[in-house]
């Protein structure tokens, strides 16, 4: 296997990284884009400081709490800024580690005794994950700008009119001018495609090490059909124990890589599935209770929150992969006779059932299938509490 075969996940997840340079990353940018960071993130700070001081106004009574500017709006404009500020961090923290992170990887692969088959697939699959985000997260974004304005509205009030529907938790009519008004869309825009950045970055790391789980598994898959097979002089029993211990060793190494992930991932993990489940039960609970009015503003509510839940999912169900394929061995090892099994081989399946292997959201929680039921539990829960106490 030639090492341009072994690393097209990782050379393409850095050419994905490269992009981020555009809206706030530039780890793998210059010193124009390091400046664009900076004022981003002071820019961040400033917005969140008064979305935040927004909040305190609104709860101490301080200002008429109209609907539009309810204290239920202020949270979420905070909340949603606050996003975009730790996303920011943590991203950058994220793709600086990764330059280390991609060098241990491909040293795994290229030092790799065993001929494990390549992943032929995996950069069309990175390409189209991304290009899928990309193309979604502009549509719905699209939407939402039309939503928040109508069509009945002269081109030249369109920017304002945007400005305060969307931002009217955190500016009145009195308060607008061109001058404000620039930063918080350049801002808002930017929050936005964090947001999304975050879960993509969470999908395509776990597609990366599910990829590779894969690939180990379908090599035990051909490795116990070959054992299966009536051989056995004892030179070709002593090279298949041999064989069985150095892939022993690549699960090792395998579970070793994706909780070198895990450590660095596991922050924006657990910030990327407590907001989404903040704005699916917001969504949910304020489509129940006030519905939309007008084409455009239904059409906007189902595909936002059909795209937020899409997202969602997906980020719970590629990480959880990684837990699924990292046992996935065990089945074909439980097809061997056990008077085929060897001292390794008995190693191995227990090294499989008990080593616990799935990412993670800083430990608080692990990433598996069944967890998406209990997040889906809680959620009708919190929505059937909320219906039932709101006034």
């Amino acid at each position: 296997m030639s090492a341009r075969e072994n690393d097209l996940f990782l050379h393409t997840l850095t050419h994905v990284f490269t992009i981020a340079k555009w809206f706030g990353i530039p780890t793998y940018g210059n010193k124009l884009t390091f400046l664009w960071a900076i004022i981003l993130l002071g820019m961040l700070v400033a917005i969140e400081v008064a979305a935040i001081w927004k909040v305190i106004i609104s709860l101490a009574g301080l200002v008429d709490n109209k609907d539009e500017r309810g204290v239920t709006a202020r949270l979420s404009g905070a909340i949603f800024y606050c996003n975009g500020l730790l996303s920011l961090i943590l991203s950058w923290k994220l793709i600086s580690s990764w330059k280390w992170m991609s060098k241990r990887w491909e040293k795994m692969e290229t030092t790799s005794t065993l001929r494990i088959e390549c992943d032929p697939k995996i950069r069309r699959r990175v390409i189209f994950v991304t290009n899928l985000v990309g193309l979604c997260a502009c549509i719905e974004h699209m939407l939402s700008m039309m939503s928040a304005t109508g069509f009945q509205i002269p081109p030249e009030s369109y920017f304002k009119k945007y400005i305060l529907s969307s931002h009217g938790f955190l500016l009145d009519q009195d308060d607008y001018t061109l001058w404000i008004a620039i930063p918080v869309f350049i801002l808002s825009k930017s929050a936005t495609i964090l947001w999304n950045f975050q879960d993509l970055i969470i999908i395509l790391l776990s597609m990366g090490l599910t990829s590779r789980y894969h690939r180990l598994n379908l090599y035990v898959k051909n490795l116990v059909q070959r054992s299966r097979k009536e051989n056995k002089f004892i030179s070709e029993i002593n090279s298949q124990m041999q064989e069985w211990r150095r892939l022993r060793e690549e699960y090792v190494q395998q579970a070793a890589l994706v909780r070198m992930v895990d450590k660095e991932l596991g922050p924006l993990m657990l910030l990327s599935n407590v907001n989404n489940f903040y704005f699916i039960c917001l969504q949910l609970f304020l489509g129940i209770n006030k519905g939309e009015k007008g084409l455009i503003n239904r059409t906007y509510y189902f595909l936002s929150l059909g795209w937020l839940l899409f997202r969602a999912c997906s980020v719970v169900l590629a990480a959880a992969d990684v837990h699924l394929h990292s046992r996935k061995a065990l089945r074909y090892l439980h097809d061997l006779s056990k008077s085929g099994h060897s001292i390794e081989i008995r190693r191995l399946k227990n090294q499989l059932t008990h080593d616990f292997v799935a990412l993670t959201g800083m430990g608080l929680f692990s990433l598996d299938r069944q967890k998406l039921l209990e997040v889906t539990a809680n959620i009708i829960k919190y929505e059937l509490v909320l219906i039932q106490f709101d006034k």
